[in-house]
């Protein structure tokens, strides 16, 4: 197989919710009432339309669960807990065509934000199951960084339970274990497939994070410049080798300080298909050894194996 179909929806949903002691019964006129932000005319002419819809909901009749959302960062799980204790919720829900991204998520995100700060509630992105950082200003530009994908670094050594050398020791460390396995979740928003890497040894864990994120960056930068074309097709095409570049790294934290990493010519890396909706990242075909072979190798930019975030610039209206 040298090429990947897969479906492009003409239209996607996304929801977010607030959770607070008291929520008012009219949204729309307390996001009125909210201070003037880069976003406040795009939630004016969108307020009411299928692509911003408030709703007040209470816990017994919910269609979601609360108790799921957790939190991306430490700092924030006394939010996630409080959250999911929560009986009395806004949901705001984007349901825009999908050339309207990353538009109209980014509109709706900055509703449900506004209002957390306005009733001093929780924030969170249902399609991520997290807990938003209700208090950052939603970019103009769009930052995939940005908390869009769910791309947390897994627990540290499965937790504590693995056991797996450390390369630098113990050579046979390298494919110690296969505790660590990544999934994004956000991707399908914007029309494309989840991705996922797996059966990764606990010492490569931040580089298997890098290169998922890497992906999802240079998959999206693609996608859209196909859409851009003003394509009829309901399926998109795409070959199943990828070129992973150092922009497509930097791209993914929206730095115009450059991530530093040793400059390196373009990665390649291989896409394989699990469901219509989901994308497996593997070494390519002609690579002699395992997922962690790859991962500890000189293949990748040094800055990939140990950059868990970005100096990115400050979030500007």
């Amino acid at each position: 197989m040298t090429t990947i179909t897969f479906p492009v929806p003409s239209t996607t949903t996304s929801r977010f919710a607030v959770a607070a002691e008291h929520i008012p019964d009219d949204l729309a006129a307390a996001l009125h009432r909210i201070p003037a932000s880069p976003y406040q005319a795009h939630v004016a002419g969108r307020l009411g339309s299928p692509q911003l819809q408030l709703t007040h909901e209470e816990l017994p009749t919910l269609r979601w669960d609360p108790t799921r959302i957790k939190a991306a960062h430490p700092q924030h799980r006394q939010e996630a807990y409080a959250f999911g204790k929560a009986t009395e919720f806004a949901v705001v829900t984007t349901f825009a065509p999908i050339t309207d991204q990353p538009r109209a998520v980014q509109v709706a995100r900055a509703a449900a934000n506004a209002i957390a700060r306005a009733t001093n509630g929780i924030a969170a992105d249902l399609v991520t199951g997290r807990v938003l950082r209700t208090h950052a200003p939603e970019r103009t530009r769009f930052v995939l960084a940005d908390d869009w994908i769910d791309d947390v670094p897994p627990p540290f050594r499965a937790n504590g339970r693995c056991t797996a050398a450390e390369p630098e020791l113990d050579p046979e460390g390298v494919n110690g274990c296969s505790c660590v396995h990544l999934r994004t979740r956000g991707l399908r928003r914007f029309g494309v497939p989840e991705l996922q890497i797996g059966d990764v040894a606990c010492p490569h864990d931040l580089a298997a994070l890098n290169v998922l994120r890497a992906t999802a960056r240079r998959l999206l930068t693609d996608h859209w410049s196909w859409l851009a074309t003003g394509p009829t097709d309901q399926t998109r095409t795409i070959s199943t080798v990828l070129n992973i570049t150092q922009g497509d790294f930097n791209d993914f934290w929206g730095t115009t300080r450059r991530v530093h990493l040793t400059p390196s010519p373009p990665f390649r890396l291989q896409l394989s298909p699990l469901t219509p909706h989901l994308l497996a990242i593997t070494p390519p075909t002609d690579f002699d050894g395992t997922i962690n072979d790859w991962l500890w190798g000189d293949t990748l930019p040094l800055g990939m194996y140990d950059l868990i975030q970005a100096p990115a610039d400050p979030p500007a209206a």
